[in-house]
């Protein structure tokens, strides 16, 4: 597990030197003629709301709680900073969670299920700047599973799904956000992100594209940009 973590860390120290060194500085940018630096970095913490999507699955809406933290770089593609490229390196915590329910005649409906799922991850992000302070981002992120998550909570039981497959090592997902920073330096951020591909192959006959298992993340953060 320790050479995933190292694989990701090393594309994300990739994209910093590179920033920081100004091969992706426009030329003839004011930042450049000013003498301002095209590199920012910053670190962020929030929380998520996640579930699991699937025909069929019952345990379906963005009830599973969970941590979000990470850091980011970015730096300029146009002038005056309203194009950015923007590589992070995020922990984030997924999964699906389902509580029973009383109905009228008292009767419980369903079954109690927890689903966690942990993952270190790298979106490469471009940002565009609308106005001053408010950046609208889109982009893929390559995502490496951390926990071991073959085993779900039924009933409050930890219990293996039998006859089912597991969790891909590796995930592709998509995100799109809306961020506001204050002063140049404090921010909040909103962003969906979705499984492009499948998390889970589904256990029925299905096309592999189109069957199994998805990821979506409701995920909300404060950031500090240095």
């Amino acid at each position: 597990m320790k050479r995933y973590f190292f694989i990701l860390f090393f594309f994300f120290y990739f994209f910093s030197v590179f920033a920081q060194e100004g091969y992706f500085t426009p030329t003839g940018s004011e930042s450049v003629q000013k003498g301002k630096s095209n590199f920012r970095g910053g670190i962020r913490v929030g929380f998520t709301g996640s579930q699991i999507t699937e025909d069929g699955f019952n345990f379906q809406g963005f009830n599973k709680f969970g941590g979000y933290t990470g850091v980011f770089v970015n730096f300029s593609v146009s002038k005056n900073r309203k194009w950015l490229i923007q590589p992070e390196l995020n922990f984030i915590m997924k999964g699906c969670k389902h509580i029973p329910k009383r109905s009228d005649d008292g009767n419980i409906t369903g079954n109690h299920y927890v689903l966690q799922l942990m993952y270190g991850q790298i979106p490469i992000l471009v940002k565009w700047r609308i106005v001053k302070g408010l950046e609208l981002e889109a982009g893929p992120a390559f995502g490496i599973i951390f926990k071991n998550t073959d085993v779900e909570k039924l009933d409050g039981n930890d219990k293996p799904e039998k006859g089912r497959p597991p969790f891909a090592r590796f995930e592709f997902s998509g995100i799109v956000g809306l961020g506001y920073l204050f002063y140049n330096h404090i921010g909040v951020n909103l962003r969906f992100e979705g499984s492009l591909l499948p998390v889970r192959k589904y256990s029925r006959n299905h096309y592999y594209l189109t069957g199994g298992q998805y990821n979506q993340t409701i995920a909300f953060s404060v950031y500090y940009q240095f």
